[in-house]
């Protein structure tokens, strides 16, 4: 009894941390300058990485209003239930797509063979598929 219910409250504590950082990032992908700074999450860069111009301002946008909607709907979970349906299943899943064109783009590309010094690279791609596995399991 004691195990499922420590298992249970690591799963709150990702699934709230996780809501938590999705909404700081989606608020995030609306600033530059001004109320919320020059701050970008680690999938708004990747996505300004590919796209330039207009174009990769208007897909960070609505990546954030993405994310933004995914880290509420994680944290409103906590204390509503999944009445949400399917639309929280979906949108988290565009941001693990996205997450992983991140890791691939920001950790290999922009990251190791860029010459980044191996140990931050390695506690970087860390954090960043600790995340990824934190979207996966509070996805199921």
């Amino acid at each position: 009894m004691a195990k499922k219910t420590s298992r249970g409250i690591g799963l709150l504590i990702l699934q709230l941390a996780l809501g938590a950082l999705l909404v700081v990032g989606g608020i995030w992908a609306f600033g530059r300058g001004g109320l919320f700074g020059t701050e970008r999450d680690f999938a708004s860069a990747a996505i300004l990485s590919i796209f330039k111009g207009d174009l990769g301002r208007v897909l960070v946008i609505v990546f954030g209003i993405v994310e933004l909607l995914c880290g509420l709907f994680l944290i409103l979970e906590i204390f509503m239930g999944d009445v949400f349906g399917k639309l929280d299943n979906l949108l988290a899943l565009i941001v693990i797509i996205v997450w992983i064109v991140a890791i691939v783009l920001g950790d290999f590309l922009n990251g190791i063979l860029d010459g980044k010094a191996f140990l931050p690279w390695l506690y970087d791609f860390a954090l960043h598929l600790a995340i990824l596995g934190g979207l996966l399991k509070v996805r199921d």
